[in-house]
């Protein structure tokens, strides 16, 4: 759910979910109903589902999140991740000096999207980056693709080629890109964002220079002026919650998940 734009020092803090808290007040009596879904059974007996008890999230997969390491391990599970890009673009990159930003961590959900709790947690790790960023920004991004691709990663989907939101036409969505990029050129934009997906964890990649292509607005709060970083996120469970989480999801199963009606 994962949603990025700024210095490296608050790079992620948009994509770190599990960063972000709700505050709710007074307005219990105002929430809608959770949502609920008729099913019937072998001798067709109907009953009701409250998706108040579903212990997952509407737009993530039970199946990928039981695939991902357990919010024990996915620290040292990103760790090692981390550390395989910074190898992998070595060769490629040699001498480049690289540190940490943000300290990460594990984060517990406060609620399903539909009232009820979720057992779900989010991974955000520490940012690895560098104050370097090589002119040939297509090159490295192949090298970072084939090094993520040896972890189970798809291709990184970058933020300014993405379709245009629900509330926004395209033209609003273009103007939105060079708003944050400079251009709609990708040769001419002085920042890349975006996100490469394995199941339900991710990782997070942003290119940045200043100076490149039609260069960075007088206001862009970029420190240092180039930059590569990257963080490794992901929607976990704990393995103490893991026979919970089956036997919680597996009545829903099959069932298409309603669009969050609670914050």
């Amino acid at each position: 759910m994962v949603r990025r734009r700024a210095a490296p020092a608050t790079l992620f803090s948009i994509a770190a979910i599990g960063l972000l808290a709700a505050v709710v007040t007074g307005c219990a009596l105002m929430s809608p109903a959770p949502p609920t879904t008729t099913v019937s059974d072998e001798d067709g007996q109907e009953s009701s589902l409250s998706w108040a008890d579903y212990p997952g999230e509407g737009a993530v997969e039970p199946a990928d999140v039981l695939a991902a390491p357990r919010a024990e391990q996915v620290e040292a599970v990103a760790e090692e991740q981390l550390a395989a890009l910074q190898a992998g673009l070595e060769p490629a990159v040699p001498g480049l000096v690289w540190s940490r930003g943000l300290e990460g961590g594990v984060y517990p959900h406060g609620e399903n999207g539909y009232g009820g709790a979720t057992l779900h947690q989010t991974l955000n790790s520490s940012e690895l980056l560098t104050a370097e960023a090589p002119d040939d920004w297509p090159a490295l991004v192949a090298v970072i693709e084939a090094t993520l691709a040896e972890h189970g990663y798809g291709p990184i989907e970058w933020d300014f080629d993405r379709e245009p939101w629900g509330h926004e036409t395209p033209a609003e969505r273009d103007a939105e890109v060079i708003a944050t990029n400079g251009s709609l050129d990708r040769a001419q934009m002085w920042q890349w964002i975006g996100t490469a997906n394995a199941g339900s964890m991710w990782v997070t990649v942003m290119l940045a220079d200043v100076d490149r292509g039609v260069g960075a607005p007088a206001d862009a709060e970029q420190s240092p002026p180039q930059l590569v970083a990257f963080m490794v996120g992901g929607t976990v469970i704990a393995e103490a919650d893991e026979q919970a989480y089956r036997d919680g999801v597996a009545p829903f199963e099959g069932l298409e998940r309603p669009e969050p009606t609670h914050s």
